[in-house]
Order: C-alpha cells, then sequence, then structure tokens
C-alpha cells in the first residue's frame, strides 16, 4: 500500500497492489483512463509479472508492463526492497517512480476505532478531510459499520437513531462512505482508503465531485494542504 504517480491529478492517490497465484497482480486504485479519447473509471487493474531477477543489492526485480497511469509510460519494473518497500519504474529513467508502495503485514491491520484528518485549530473540532472526521469504525458487529460525530456529538439518522453506514475492509484497502453535514441536510460521499503498516494512518481518496479533499483551486486550503495525499489518523 502507498501513492501511485500524482501526475496529472491534485495528489498522488492511494494504491495498493496484490501479488495473485497465477503470475499476475492487481493494483488498486481510483484509476481514471481515456481510451479513445473517453473517460474510464476502474478501481482497479491487473498486470502479468513476465519475470523475476535476483539483483546483487539484494533488491527483486519484477519485469513487468502495466500502465498505471493515463498520462505517461507503462510501468515495466517493480523493484521490492527488504521485502518492505515497492517501487514501479517506468521504461524511461528519467521519469519519476510510478508508484512506491510498503508491505502490508502478514497479520493485517483492522480499521476498527474512531479516525480522523489532522486537526486545523489546536483544541478545536476543525479537521482537515471534513467528509471523515470524526468517523469511527466498528468491525465487530455482525456487518462492519461506520458512526460519525460532529463537533462532539453523533451524527443521527432521525431523532432516536444515529446514522450507521456499512463499510468493507479487504486487506490493506477499506471501502467506506464520508458525510457532509453541510449539503443538502447531511450527503453521504463514496471514499477509497488504503491502510499503512503501523496501523494508525489511512491514506483516503474520492472520485466525488463534492468530496472536501485538497483542490488547486481552492488556495486558501480549506480541506487540508494541496499536493499532499489526504491521509486520516487514529485517534
Amino acid at each position: 500500500m502507498g501513492t501511485l504517480d500524482g501526475n496529472g491529478f491534485q495528489y498522488p492517490l492511494p494504491g495498493s497492489l496484490k501479488f495473485n497465484s497465477d503470475n499476475t497482480f492487481t493494483m488498486y486504485a481510483l484509476f481514471i483512463f481515456f481510451p479513445g479519447g473517453v473517460e474510464e473509471a476502474r478501481d482497479s487493474i491487473s498486470g502479468t509479472i513476465i519475470s523475476i531477477d535476483s539483483l546483487q543489492d539484494g533488491r527483486t526485480r519484477i519485469n513487468t508492463n502495466i500502465q498505471t497511469r493515463f498520462n505517461g509510460a507503462a510501468t515495466t519494473a517493480i523493484y521490492i526492497t527488504d521485502r518492505k518497500k515497492m517501487v514501479g519504474i517506468a521504461a524511461d529513467p528519467n521519469q519519476a517512480p510510478t508508484f512506491q508502495l510498503e508491505i502490508f503485514p502478514a497479520a493485517g491491520v483492522s480499521a476498527n476505532g474512531e479516525w480522523a484528518g489532522p486537526s486545523r485549530t489546536p483544541g478545536s473540532n476543525d479537521y482537515a478531510y471534513p467528509d471523515l472526521s470524526t468517523i469511527t469504525f466498528l468491525a465487530n458487529e455482525i456487518v462492519p459499520v461506520t458512526y460519525y460525530r460532529r463537533a462532539g456529538q453523533p451524527v443521527m439518522l432521525t431523532v432516536q437513531e444515529q446514522l450507521r453506514i456499512v463499510y468493507q475492509q479487504r486487506g490493506a484497502r477499506v471501502y467506506m462512505d464520508g458525510y457532509d453535514e453541510s449539503r443538502n441536510g447531511g450527503t453521504r460521499i463514496p471514499y477509497f482508503g488504503v491502510l499503512l503498516p503501523s496501523g494508525d494512518k489511512m491514506m483516503v481518496h474520492s472520485r466525488s465531485m463534492y468530496a472536501r479533499l485538497p483542490n488547486y483551486i481552492s488556495t486558501s486550503e480549506p480541506y487540508g494542504p494541496n499536493g499532499a495525499t489526504p491521509i486520516i489518523s487514529r485517534h
């Protein structure tokens, strides 16, 4: 899990790579491609392992050929260092890495708990990435759900019923909804999250035009620093 090259996006996108048992791998992210000039959104892409080399410096090189970004060269090699870090490299050595990932621990990490973006004003309830601040994941229910608080108070669906939304965690990947209390009396926003190996941070992104995320048009940076991948933390 880690980030894809941010070329063409507001910031490097969260991504997760899974090796399969049939000599292929799957990269998960909120991709956008333009085949034939037509926009196409995809949640994952697959690549083939052409060959594997053990290098003299101790790294492992996986040779492949996969288009991981819509406006640049394909990833032709994946370098693994110390079985901890993976870097995607394009055929052109002058280009920046196409992605940089860390290997998820075999024991896994649960999203269970309360999360929020960094506080914009110390001691206040004003957070960056407010759609996901504060969000509580409850993994131990029959169906895992999220709850939300705003200004210290629970978000209610009715006077007596607290808002709760089903989420899914698959390895490092978390599929969830954020919540914007300021839009249309309360609006759910679909999000994709990737847990970091430490278990206390999660990179997040959304395709929704209504997601309250960094955008260079908003020079005052109301939802977090421009150019930086949004990260929420366990509280």
